[in-house]
């Protein structure tokens, strides 16, 4: 009588000689670390964990140090919006920046600072050439406060500054990486 194999028995026969060279390996240990990270950061922006907690969890994921906090930097970088509501992205920063060393830490809460004045100073601007549209068209007086946000022209800015905050970040990151070689 024949022999009956189940589907995974099957499956095995047909791909017991495949096999993953080193390149491959690597790109799945590559994408699979991203993964881990991109979770941990995720729950912590959520606030689904707090700082301790994610200190743990990246703590927990095996992989060289250096290329898991230049990884990290990069999707922390991909995740940063042109608002002030980044307090937990920038959280992040100077945790990637402490882990690099005391220096790092302290460019990462410069950074931060610069953006948040860069964001004010266009706010600023923004409002006043609101206010001067607004003027002309006769609406004036003390209580006319333009909400910034709701206009084109602040999108515009904060994408802007966000823009260049990203590329300040990754001067940041590129100095951290040569600082650890």
């Amino acid at each position: 009588m024949a022999e009956i194999k189940s589907a995974i028995e099957l499956a095995m026969e047909r791909t017991k000689n495949l096999v993953m060279d080193d390149e491959e390996k690597r790109a799945f240990a590559q994408k699979d670390l991203e993964e881990k990270l991109r979770a941990v950061m995720r729950r912590f922006l959520e606030g689904m964990i707090d700082r301790e907690q994610f200190l743990d969890d990246y703590g927990n994921i095996k992989a060289d140090k250096r290329h898991k906090r230049l990884l990290f930097a990069d999707l922390i970088i991909q995740e940063f919006e042109g608002s002030a509501q980044n307090e937990r992205v920038f959280a992040l920063i100077e945790l990637v920046g402490a882990d690099a060393g005391a220096r790092f830490e302290e460019e990462a809460k410069a950074l931060k600072t610069r953006f948040l004045k860069e964001l004010e100073t266009r706010e600023a601007g923004i409002r006043k050439s609101i206010a001067g549209r607004l003027h002309d068209l006769g609406i004036s007086g003390s209580a006319v406060e333009p909400n910034a946000a709701d206009w084109d022209e602040w999108k515009a800015g904060a994408r802007e500054a966000a823009s260049l905050f990203r590329r300040h970040l990754s001067e940041w990151k590129d100095r951290m990486s040569a600082a650890s070689q």
